[in-house]
């Protein structure tokens, strides 16, 4: 039997190439994570284990692994009309004579870039192979013990410098008195480590506080500083360090707690088409930063803007879509429901003197209106959505559909299997009726972007205009 790979759009058979362990599944547990598969091995094969996990296609040549995608994003686009013509024969409702025209599907853009590409990791805190429960790395489902341990990173797709900063944060939280966050009772429960273009490291750590006084927080936060800036973790020569009480339950602390600098930059710059970013501990930015600039020059050549054109940037986070498509249109306007990500966005706008982008913080179905008042009265209006693996609210895709100023829609999806993506895609496309009111989008195109290789994940960008 060939490796079975799991993707976020359906598992395949690879060839003949043969995994070393065989693959086992098992009933999902309260304390399982989605998604992984149960394997055997031990301390000599764990970092297989791991990677057979987090970058399933690692065996196989890149130019396998890229027909494989193109492949499953053909079967994708068949399944969204497929839905669309599944919802039209229900009981009560209208036939649909004839389908949508599918969209054109280009051919997917590889990434430069194969190995240590990743700009940010995340890694848990929890028992390991050899049961220390303060392990530091990749939660990996083992078969014999039918539970997940913590299995140390790889640096196939992470920089090293990743690698070595979780390796001297495990160091760390072994020495403290503190114990690690396991099945809602502990402290130390994760690291999230950033680098930018220049080699520049940003930390940050997140524990659950429980019952500790704020006197106890600070006694380890300073030691947690100590070690990184003049102790035997100031060897990596990270250029800043951010600590994160996050809370589970506690009747002291309060439920949002705000990101602490221990020493260092507030924010970590990157570069990006020849453009800064500041990126501050718990904001958003593409995974894979030399697929994110070709992706973002060809979502600016697909919305053939001008400077006419106004953009809606859904779902702006630090505003990198509307501070890199300003130079490009009249004017953009960014509306994002996390108040920190719209700091950072007007923060970034400035940073590169942009003053023709706009940010307004809230939900976007509330706020869109907004947004279409204040580029009245401009009817070349092009709404960029990249909302996540969780989609937009569904009166969102309503708004769009009736607003006669939007013209195109850019849908951006890193999970385009997920179930409220495939909803707004077919709300997007499907004819109009009692239940689909304002006209509809044609589907013009897909392009997809091997944001992640060796994994069986890609990013689409999806193209809708008017009629």
């Amino acid at each position: 039997m060939g490796l079975r790979v799991f993707s976020c759009f359906r598992s395949w058979t690879v060839g003949e190439v043969r995994p070393k362990r065989k693959v086992c599944y098992r009933k999902k547990r309260k304390d399982s994570l989605p998604g992984k598969e149960a394997q055997i091995f031990d301390a000599e094969t764990q970092e297989e284990a791991m990677k057979n996990v987090l970058v399933p296609l690692w065996r196989i040549p890149y130019y396998e692994q890229l027909q494989l995608k193109s492949q499953l994003v053909s079967e994708m686009v068949s399944k969204y009309y497929a839905v669309l013509q599944e919802d039209f024969s229900k009981p009560n409702t209208k036939r649909l004579v004839q389908l949508p025209p599918k969209p054109e599907i280009r051919e997917i853009c590889p990434s430069p870039v194969l190995y240590h590409y990743r700009t940010r990791d995340t890694y848990c805190v929890r028992p390991g192979l050899d049961g220390n429960p303060k392990t530091v790395g990749f939660a990996v489902a083992l078969k014999s013990w039918d539970k997940y341990v913590c299995v140390p990173p790889s640096d196939i797709i992470s920089p090293p410098q990743h690698v070595q900063v979780a390796k001297a944060f495990q160091d760390f939280i072994r020495l403290s008195p503190l114990p690690a966050y396991f099945q809602k009772k502990g402290n130390w429960s994760e690291l999230q480590v950033r680098s930018n273009v220049d080699g520049d490291t940003q930390a940050l750590v997140r524990m659950h506080p429980q019952e500790l006084t704020q006197h106890q927080i600070e006694d380890e936060c300073v030691r947690l500083r100590d070690y990184f800036k003049s102790g035997p973790g100031s060897d990596l020569q990270l250029s800043s360090l951010h600590f994160h009480p996050r809370p589970f339950k506690s009747s002291h602390w309060p439920k949002v707690v705000p990101y602490r600098q221990l020493f260092g930059d507030k924010h970590l710059i990157e570069k990006l088409s020849g453009l800064s970013f500041a990126l501050s501990p718990g904001s958003f930015f593409q995974s894979n930063r030399n697929v994110a600039e070709i992706m973002y020059e060809k979502v600016i050549t697909a919305a053939n803007l001008s400077s006419t054109t106004s953009v809606l940037d859904l779902g702006c986070g630090i505003g990198t879509i509307s501070i890199l498509l300003a130079s490009h249109v009249k004017e953009t306007v960014g509306i994002d429901v996390v108040q920190n990500a719209v700091e950072d966005a007007r923060f970034n706008a400035s940073l590169n003197n942009i003053r023709s982008a706009n940010f307004i913080s809230g939900t976007i179905e509330k706020e869109i209106n907004l947004a279409l008042q204040w580029v009245q009265p401009s009817k070349d209006v092009v709404a960029v959505l990249n909302p996540g693996r969780c989609g937009v609210h569904v009166s969102l895709i309503k708004q769009l559909r009736e607003s006669c100023q939007i013209n195109k829609v850019i849908y951006i999806s890193c999970d385009p299997d997920h179930t409220v993506v495939i909803r707004d895609v077919v709300a997007l496309i499907k004819p109009e009726g009692r239940k689909a009111l304002g006209t509809p989008f044609l589907f013009k195109s897909v392009t997809p972007f091997d944001m992640f290789p060796q994994t069986a994940h890609c990013e689409l960008v999806m193209v809708f205009e008017r009629q």
